[in-house]
């Protein structure tokens, strides 16, 4: 399988990730304009900023793209990310269309975290690793999607041991998915802290997270989409029970009855 890994020449973050692969990873050019290949890997600096890329201008066939990005958020904690792309309300802020999930990479995206924990320990590094809720853009490249970021201030996307580490996680999630129960997530905040738990506790592999925030605009299209845009046979729903109002969870638990989905409570 050919995976590409895509940073913004626009993002500081996402470059020295970059950086750090093409110096680590013995990627050579291709002939291809800017597309550089290690093995089954190929890595190329795009010009738009990741979330606005619904084109990767790769003439060869790609299996998923896992992009080096920065994250940013209000408290700017020190935070290593993961998470799959798209738009489960009616609202489209920051890139591709509104109530349209990318299609999602459980395995990869299992991967990617572990390994991020793992570089954690290495490295002693004071950051928090956490898989986040589906958000933003792109959602319309009709192949599996990932960012893994560095969070969440300029000092974050220019320090140099975290950029080694991201590079490495994004480097394992490509070479090396991790097997798991994969699952669709359902409830708590953005930082999606009992499904991170279930993930490196109890063996599951996340696709879509769709936190407590999206049942402000509940749409049950939205819920099939989740797991219809989840790689694998994905037939089970991984709720934090207390993470949902209860009116919302009675919507949801129906809506995957009907969908026949295994529920798991946490």
């Amino acid at each position: 399988m050919t995976v590409l890994i895509a940073a913004s020449k626009l993002d500081p973050a996402g470059q020295n990730i970059s950086q750090v692969l093409k110096r680590r990873r013995n990627f050579q050019p291709t002939g291809s304009d800017g597309i550089l290949r290690s093995g089954d890997v190929l890595l190329k600096d795009v010009d738009s900023d990741g979330i606005y890329t619904e084109s990767l201008g790769v003439n060869e066939k790609v299996d998923a793209v896992i992009f080096a990005s920065r994250h940013r958020s209000e408290q700017g904690d020190p935070t290593l990310t993961v998470h799959s792309t798209g738009n489960c309300t009616g609202r489209a802020e920051l890139g591709g269309k509104p109530k349209s999930l990318a299609i999602a990479d459980p395995t990869r995206i299992r991967a990617a975290l572990l390994a991020l924990d793992a570089a954690r320990e290495t490295w002693k590094l004071n950051y928090a690793v956490s898989l986040e809720a589906t958000h933003h853009g792109p959602t319309e490249l009709g192949i599996p999607i990932l960012f893994v970021e560095i969070g969440s201030t300029e000092k974050q996307w220019n320090d140099q041991q975290a950029a080694e580490a991201v590079a490495e996680a994004i480097w394992t999630s490509a070479t090396a998915p991790s097997q798991g129960t994969i699952a669709v997530g359902f409830g708590g905040g953005h930082y999606c802290n009992k499904q991170c738990i279930a993930l490196r506790k109890n063996g599951y592999a996340f696709g879509h997270i769709l936190s407590k925030y999206f049942f402000e605009d509940y749409d049950e299209q939205v819920v099939r989409m989740a797991f219809d845009r989840t790689l694998g046979e994905c037939r089970t729903a991984l709720i934090d029970w207390k993470g949902i109002r209860g009116s919302d969870r009675a919507k949801l638990l129906a809506a995957l009855k009907n969908m026949n989905i295994e529920i798991v409570r946490v």
